[in-house]
C-alpha cells in the first residue's frame, strides 16, 4: 500500500485530501505542523510528502533541510502548495526533492495527476466538465453550478463552505444551490444527493436554510421524496426564495435591516388586489395614514429614470392626498434632499446616474431617515441582496399595478 504525509495547518484540506486519497487506496498520515511532520515522516518513511507553504515560509525551508540532511527520507519526493512565487524560487527548491510545486488556487485535476504519477497508481477522477462558484452576501450563500455535476467538486464543497463560514464569521448561514444551464434527469440523483449531503454536513446549516433554485421537476421531486431533506424549498422564483431566507433569518446583517418582503408581479392575485382597494379606501385605511406619519399629508420622494413608471406611481399617491416630489437623477435626489422632509423614498435602484446605492448609503447612518422601498426590473442575485443589507426595506419587482405598490409602501409604514 502507498504511502502519504499531508502537512498541512489547515485541517478542512487535510481531511478533504485524506477522504480522497483514502478512496484509492492510499495510507494517509496527517500532520499539522512541521515540527511533528518531521517526526511522522521518520516514522512513517511515505512515497509522498505533500506540503502546504505560507507566505512566511521558515518553518517549512527548516524541514525540508532536515530532510534533505537524513539519508532516510533525502529520496523522498515532495509536492508543495503555496503562494505565487517566482521561477528562480521554485527551482531552488528542487535540491530538497520538491518535484512540483502548485500555486493556490490549486487546479485539482493537474494536481491528483500530479499524485498519481509519483505513487505510480491512477488515481479515479471525474473528468465531468463543471464549473462551481461560491460566494456569500451577508449570510446567504450563492452555490451555482454550469455544464455538469463533478465529483471531485462536490466533495471539495463541503469543505469551501465550511472554511467559508468560519473565515468570514457567518452566522446561521443560508444557502441558494442555483443550476445554470443543467438539464438533470434520474441519472443524476446521486449526484444532487451527494451534492446536498456535503452541504448539510457543514455543522452550522440546517435544511430549512437551504433552498434550490431550478425549473427542473425531477429536483423537486427528487427533494420530495427525502425524509432527510424535509425542509428544502425548490423553486423556480428567485424573489420568493430571497424572501423565505429573509423572513427566517434570524441574523443582525439580515433581519435588523429587513423587515418586509420581496414582491413580483404574479405575487398578488387580482382577487387579493380588489381587496386591497377596498380596504385602502376604508376609514381604517386613512386612520393608519395619519398615525404613521406626523402630519397630515405623506410626503413621498420618487425616484425614477422611467418618465411613465415615475407618474403612474405619483398619480396613485396622490389618489390618497400625498405630497410627492419627483426625479428622474439619483443626483437631483441627493441635492434636494434634507433629513426629515420625507416620510417615504421609491427608488428605481437602476437610475441612470447609477447613484441608488449612494442614496441608500447617505440613510444608513441617519437615525431619522425614511424608509426606502427599491421599485426595479433587476433581479440579479447579488443586487437584490446587496441593497437589502443597505439598508432598503422592502424591493419591488416592476411592473406592478399602481394599487399594489400602493398597498405595499403603506403596509410598510404602518409597521415602521
Amino acid at each position: 500500500m502507498k504511502k502519504v504525509l499531508i502537512i498541512d495547518s489547515h485541517h478542512l484540506f487535510r481531511d478533504f485530501l485524506k477522504n480522497k486519497l483514502s478512496l484509492d487506496q492510499i495510507e494517509v498520515t496527517l500532520s499539522q505542523q512541521n515540527r511533528d511532520g518531521y517526526t511522522k515522516m521518520i516514522s512513517t518513511l511515505p512515497n509522498l510528502v505533500i506540503m502546504d507553504m505560507g507566505e512566511d515560509n521558515k518553518n517549512e525551508m527548516d524541514l525540508l533541510e532536515k530532510k534533505a540532511s537524513d539519508i532516510n527520507t533525502v529520496n523522498i519526493p515532495v509536492i508543495i502548495m503555496g503562494p505565487v512565487a517566482e521561477r528562480a524560487n521554485i527551482a531552488s527548491l528542487a535540491k530538497y526533492g520538491v518535484i512540483k510545486y502548485f500555486a493556490k488556487p490549486i487546479q485539482f485535476d493537474v494536481f491528483f495527476d500530479a499524485i498519481g504519477k509519483v505513487l505510480k497508481i491512477p488515481l479515479s477522477m471525474d473528468l465531468t466538465p463543471s464549473v462551481l462558484d461560491i460566494h456569500h452576501n451577508g449570510n446567504i450563500i450563492f452555490i451555482e453550478f454550469a455544464q455538469g455535476l463533478n465529483q471531485e467538486k462536490l466533495s471539495l464543497l463541503q469543505y469551501k463552505l465550511t472554511d467559508m463560514i468560519e473565515h468570514e464569521g457567518i452566522e446561521s448561514p443560508k444557502v441558494i444551490i442555483m443550476f445554470t444551464g443543467l438539464d438533470l434527469s434520474f441519472v443524476d440523483g446521486c449526484n444532487i444527493e451527494f451534492l446536498i449531503e456535503n452541504i448539510l454536513a457543514c455543522p452550522k446549516i440546517h435544511t430549512k436554510n437551504v433552498k434550490i433554485l431550478s425549473t427542473n421537476k425531477f429536483i423537486a421531486d427528487l427533494i420530495e421524496g427525502h425524509k432527510a431533506y424535509a425542509g428544502i424549498e425548490v423553486s423556480d422564483n428567485l424573489p420568493r426564495i430571497l424572501n423565505s431566507l429573509v423572513d427566517t433569518s434570524i441574523t443582525s446583517s439580515v433581519s435588523d435591516l429587513i423587515t418586509d418582503r420581496i414582491i413580483t408581479s404574479s405575487a398578488v392575485s387580482d382577487e387579493e388586489i380588489s381587496s386591497i382597494n377596498n380596504n385602502f379606501f376604508s376609514d381604517k385605511s386613512s386612520d393608519a395614514i395619519d398615525s404613521t406619519n406626523s402630519g397630515t399629508v405623506l410626503h413621498v420622494a420618487i425616484i425614477d429614470s422611467d418618465t411613465q413608471s415615475l407618474l403612474l406611481t405619483k398619480t396613485v399617491f396622490e389618489t390618497v392626498g400625498s405630497n410627492c416630489s419627483q426625479y428622474i437623477r439619483g443626483e437631483d435626489f441627493l441635492a434636494d434632499y434634507e433629513p426629515g422632509k420625507f416620510d417615504l423614498v421609491i427608488l428605481d435602484i437602476q437610475i441612470s446616474d447609477n447613484r441608488g446605492l449612494e442614496i441608500l448609503q447617505t440613510f444608513q447612518h441617519q437615525h431619522d431617515a425614511p424608509p426606502v422601498v427599491i421599485y426595479s426590473q433587476s433581479l440579479q442575485k447579488d443586487l437584490v441582496v446587496k441593497v437589502l443589507s443597505a439598508g432598503a426595506r422592502s424591493y419591488i419587482i416592476k411592473p406592478q399595478k399602481p394599487n399594489v405598490l400602493l398597498q405595499k409602501c403603506l403596509q410598510l409604514l404602518r409597521g415602521n
